[in-house]
Protein backbone atom coordinates (compact mmCIF):
# COMPACT_ATOMS: atom_id res chain seq x y z
CA UNK A 1 0.00 0.00 0.00
CA UNK A 2 1.17 3.99 -1.02
CA UNK A 3 1.36 4.82 2.74
CA UNK A 4 3.67 7.52 4.34
CA UNK A 5 4.12 8.70 7.68
CA UNK A 6 4.82 12.39 8.68
CA UNK A 7 5.04 14.25 11.94
CA UNK A 8 5.50 17.33 13.66
CA UNK A 9 7.37 17.36 16.62
CA UNK A 10 10.22 17.38 18.89
CA UNK A 11 8.98 14.54 21.36
CA UNK A 12 10.77 11.48 21.30
CA UNK A 13 7.38 9.32 21.87
CA UNK A 14 6.04 10.88 18.86
CA UNK A 15 9.04 9.91 16.64
CA UNK A 16 9.30 6.48 18.38
CA UNK A 17 5.42 6.22 17.69
CA UNK A 18 6.59 7.51 13.84
CA UNK A 19 9.17 4.92 13.40
CA UNK A 20 6.54 2.09 15.02
CA UNK A 21 3.63 2.95 12.75
CA UNK A 22 6.35 3.59 9.14
CA UNK A 23 6.97 -0.39 9.59
CA UNK A 24 4.01 -0.74 7.32
CA UNK A 25 5.06 1.33 4.88
CA UNK A 26 6.36 0.77 2.07
CA UNK A 27 9.06 3.93 2.37
CA UNK A 28 10.19 2.59 5.98
CA UNK A 29 11.43 5.84 7.37
CA UNK A 30 9.33 8.46 8.77
CA UNK A 31 9.48 12.11 7.53
CA UNK A 32 9.07 15.51 9.36
CA UNK A 33 7.17 18.01 8.08
CA UNK A 34 7.44 19.61 5.83
CA UNK A 35 8.54 16.16 4.63
CA UNK A 36 11.94 15.99 2.98
CA UNK A 37 10.19 14.29 -0.49
CA UNK A 38 6.68 15.52 -1.97
CA UNK A 39 3.31 13.23 -1.60
CA UNK A 40 2.38 12.00 -4.66
CA UNK A 41 -1.19 10.28 -4.35
CA UNK A 42 -0.22 8.37 -1.29
CA UNK A 43 -3.45 5.84 0.10
CA UNK A 44 -2.91 7.01 3.55
CA UNK A 45 -0.50 9.55 5.15
CA UNK A 46 -0.64 8.92 8.53
CA UNK A 47 0.06 12.22 10.24
CA UNK A 48 1.13 12.81 14.01
CA UNK A 49 1.04 16.09 15.58
CA UNK A 50 2.10 17.05 18.93
CA UNK A 51 0.94 20.83 18.32
CA UNK A 52 -2.74 21.88 16.69
CA UNK A 53 -3.11 25.40 16.79
CA UNK A 54 -0.63 28.12 15.85
CA UNK A 55 1.41 26.25 13.76
CA UNK A 56 4.68 27.14 11.84
CA UNK A 57 3.51 28.42 8.91
CA UNK A 58 5.51 25.64 6.73
CA UNK A 59 3.68 23.52 8.95
CA UNK A 60 0.22 24.95 8.32
CA UNK A 61 0.52 25.41 4.32
CA UNK A 62 1.54 21.77 4.21
CA UNK A 63 -1.82 20.76 6.11
CA UNK A 64 -3.76 22.90 4.60
CA UNK A 65 -2.69 21.64 0.49
CA UNK A 66 -3.78 17.76 1.77
CA UNK A 67 -6.47 17.60 -0.67
CA UNK A 68 -7.49 14.87 -2.74
CA UNK A 69 -4.40 15.33 -5.14
CA UNK A 70 -1.51 14.87 -2.72
CA UNK A 71 -3.44 11.76 -0.31
CA UNK A 72 -6.82 9.81 0.03
CA UNK A 73 -6.94 9.10 3.45
CA UNK A 74 -5.72 11.16 6.34
CA UNK A 75 -5.13 9.35 9.83
CA UNK A 76 -3.86 11.15 12.76
CA UNK A 77 -2.18 10.69 15.77
CA UNK A 78 -1.61 13.26 18.72
CA UNK A 79 -1.03 13.67 22.28
CA UNK A 80 -3.39 16.50 22.28
CA UNK A 81 -6.70 16.43 23.35
CA UNK A 82 -9.94 15.41 21.53
CA UNK A 83 -11.09 18.77 21.40
CA UNK A 84 -8.31 20.15 19.66
CA UNK A 85 -7.81 17.16 17.60
CA UNK A 86 -11.86 17.54 16.18
CA UNK A 87 -10.74 20.88 15.28
CA UNK A 88 -7.64 20.45 13.59
CA UNK A 89 -9.69 17.77 11.57
CA UNK A 90 -12.33 19.97 10.43
CA UNK A 91 -9.73 22.13 9.14
CA UNK A 92 -8.20 19.33 6.98
CA UNK A 93 -11.43 18.18 6.05
CA UNK A 94 -11.99 21.87 4.84
CA UNK A 95 -8.92 21.31 2.13
CA UNK A 96 -11.15 18.08 0.69
CA UNK A 97 -8.77 15.70 2.92
CA UNK A 98 -10.80 12.53 3.57
CA UNK A 99 -9.56 12.33 7.37
CA UNK A 100 -10.45 9.69 9.13
CA UNK A 101 -12.44 9.70 12.57
CA UNK A 102 -10.75 6.67 14.26
CA UNK A 103 -7.63 8.82 15.86
CA UNK A 104 -4.79 7.51 18.26
CA UNK A 105 -4.32 9.51 21.38
CA UNK A 106 -1.72 9.03 23.53
CA UNK A 107 -0.54 10.29 26.81
CA UNK A 108 1.98 13.83 26.58
CA UNK A 109 4.83 13.49 28.30
CA UNK A 110 6.42 16.14 30.44
CA UNK A 111 9.53 14.90 29.62
CA UNK A 112 9.90 15.42 25.98
CA UNK A 113 12.86 12.38 25.79
CA UNK A 114 10.69 9.98 27.06
CA UNK A 115 9.80 7.41 24.26
CA UNK A 116 7.04 5.05 23.70
CA UNK A 117 6.44 2.44 25.53
CA UNK A 118 5.55 -1.65 24.88
CA UNK A 119 2.23 -0.49 25.57
CA UNK A 120 1.73 2.46 23.37
CA UNK A 121 3.38 0.65 20.62
CA UNK A 122 0.98 -2.31 21.33
CA UNK A 123 -2.06 0.44 21.43
CA UNK A 124 -0.55 1.83 17.71
CA UNK A 125 -0.58 -1.54 16.29
CA UNK A 126 -4.43 -2.33 17.30
CA UNK A 127 -5.40 1.45 15.98
CA UNK A 128 -3.86 0.92 12.99
CA UNK A 129 -5.39 -2.62 12.14
CA UNK A 130 -8.59 -0.53 12.94
CA UNK A 131 -8.10 2.33 10.27
CA UNK A 132 -7.41 0.11 7.32
CA UNK A 133 -11.22 -1.03 6.33
CA UNK A 134 -12.50 2.06 6.46
CA UNK A 135 -9.50 3.61 3.97
CA UNK A 136 -11.44 4.96 0.59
Amino acid sequence: MKMRVIYFSKKKKMSDLALYLSKNSDEYKPDTIPPDYSLDKEKLLVLGMSQLAKLPDDVRRFCMNLGPGITKNVALFTDRTPEEAAEFIKTLRDTGANVLDDVLYFKSEFLPFKGASDEEKKQADEWFEKILPRLK
